[in-house]
């Protein structure tokens, strides 16, 4: 039974929970018996699996799973260690410490190669519980791959990775990518408020009683750009987009939240390739 609050494992939960330990370690802390569940199911390699007694005896099957799924043996850990140490506010008796995905890459040796398809791009979101809300509902819609400005959140955020429900192990990942990296024949369509449209730069509305009027195909990249709603887009982005696309809103309400903008232009846009 793990007891002391300097043991290796508690300390390591602790360092991550930082933003200065997220940076010195490659490792993730996923809580919770959903995150632990999906990371074993993604073959995700686990340097530690712990769960208090009380879960042990309460999911004995799920910790079994993961454990066979994983190739981990759980180690028991006092419950006030891990309520002491972890991220959310109500932990749930399993946590995991892991190696990040295969599947998360930087681009910041190379250009990130984009297959034909959609493609979410965050432009500086910086709360981390939007970023996996977003990575959710990417992965929801059939979106290729997600790819993260410089200065976005990083995904190894313990809130990200709650908020991603999973997706963010499961996503095809790029961070650090900038503007000039997106390839020249990827078509950037940006979501922003009709103040931002440059006026060289075409706009329109999305949920248009015109499928035209977002002219998409197959056979193409595409990348949906959603800035954050303080800053918006930034600068670059802007005067790269190919399309700016907006959501209709009554007079009285100017913006949604930047999630929720995502979410429904990445199904709606996915309504018009099918």
């Amino acid at each position: 039974m793990i007891r002391s609050s300097s043991n290796p494992r508690v300390t390591t939960i602790r360092r991550l929970r930082s933003r200065h330990g997220r940076r010195d370690t490659d490792l993730l802390l996923l809580e919770g018996p959903h995150l632990a569940t999906a990371a074993a199911e993604a073959g995700l390699t686990l340097r530690h699996l712990l769960v208090t007694p009380d879960f042990q005896v309460r999911h004995a099957e799920l910790v079994d799973r993961v454990e066979h799924e994983s190739g981990t043996r759980a180690a028991p850990i006092d419950p006030e260690r891990l309520r002491e140490q972890a991220d959310a506010d109500a932990p749930q008796g399993i946590a995991a410490i892991a190696e990040p995905p295969r599947t998360w890459k930087t681009a910041e040796n190379a250009a990130p190669a984009l297959p034909p398809g959609l493609h979410l791009y965050a432009d500086g979101i910086q709360d981390p519980g939007n970023l996996g809300a977003m990575a959710r509902s990417a992965e929801a819609a059939g979106a290729a791959s997600l790819l993260l400005s410089p200065g976005t959140a990083r995904a190894s955020h313990p809130r990200a990775l709650r908020a991603s429900a999973g997706s963010l192990l499961r996503i095809q990942l790029w961070t650090d990518v900038g503007v000039d990296q997106l390839p020249s024949d990827a078509r950037c369509l940006a979501l922003a408020p009709r103040s931002a449209h440059p006026e060289s730069t075409p706009s329109v509305p999305l949920f248009s009683s015109d499928g035209e009027s977002v002219p998409l195909s197959p056979t193409d990249s595409i990348v949906l750009a959603v800035g954050s709603e303080s800053r918006g887009l930034s600068a670059p982005l802007l005067d790269r987009a190919d399309l700016l696309l907006s959501i209709p809103t009554v007079a009285a309400v100017q913006s949604v939240n930047a999630t929720v903008a995502a979410s429904l232009a990445l199904f709606e846009l996915r309504r018009l390739l099918d």
